[in-house]
């Protein structure tokens, strides 16, 4: 069994209890709650890789680890959510790895790069997979990554998150707001508007688990994001 802090568990309890239908009410410490965690969510797994970069990690330890977050969700949420992962595996991206590089930093991610990076993704399945069959995404730029190296960035949530403007206003919120993500397109037309996160090769299984939960708690009320 995964041990996790308690602090950890309540996040995950904070999102898992939106299928309760649970908004903010004085006797409710949790506060105000997304409404779409509950149930099995499709995923959508591709490993990105680039022309000009070999992956490090074996295919099977990513592919392992896609898999391992379905039993990390099921057992945080005591059954209540779980993972169906559908594992593409490796996909060749059309431009170098300097094209899509991020910053290490949030704040000065360009977002243009994250678009590029899920939209080029998007363009070389669409004729394979029906996208709009799938509620999130999880896209695995194969290189090593640590802070400004590799990808730059080793993890984190693309949408909503460095596609969409994140307010970080605190006080008083208002009352249940519909979670909203990004309307992305591949270069064939297709859409997907559901909870992209990206992880590199190195990524272990907390980040994967932080990011999908930012993606599934979506964002309300213009932009502010669920806590995962």
């Amino acid at each position: 069994m995964i041990k996790v802090e308690a602090e950890f568990v309540m996040l995950v309890l904070a999102v898992i209890m939106l299928s309760w239908g649970i908004g903010y009410t004085e006797g409710n410490d949790l506060g105000l709650q997304s409404t779409q965690a509950i149930g099995e969510k499709r995923v959508l797994v591709v490993v990105a890789k680039f022309p000009d970069v070999s992956p490090t990690v074996p295919i099977e330890m990513v592919k392992q680890r896609a898999f391992a977050l379905n039993t990390y969700v099921v057992e945080q949420s005591y059954g209540m959510a779980s993972v169906n992962v559908d594992f593409r595996g490796y996909i060749t991206l059309p431009s170098s790895l300097s094209q899509y590089r991020v910053s290490q930093y949030n704040n000065q991610v360009d977002a243009g790069r994250v678009r590029k990076l899920v939209e080029d993704t998007m363009t070389l399945l669409e004729n394979e997979v029906d996208l709009s069959s799938y509620d999130h995404m999880l896209i695995i730029p194969a290189v090593f990554t640590m802070p400004g190296q590799g990808y730059g960035m080793i993890c984190y949530c693309a949408n909503p998150g460095m596609l969409t403007e994140i307010k970080r206003t605190y006080g008083v919120r208002p009352r249940g707001r519909e979670p909203q993500y990004e309307t992305l397109r591949s270069k064939g037309g297709k859409q997907f508007r559901g909870g992209v996160f990206v992880g590199a090769e190195n990524a272990n299984l907390g980040m994967f688990a932080h990011d999908y939960f930012h993606a599934l708690g979506g964002i309300y009320d213009r932009g502010k994001r669920f806590a995962p």
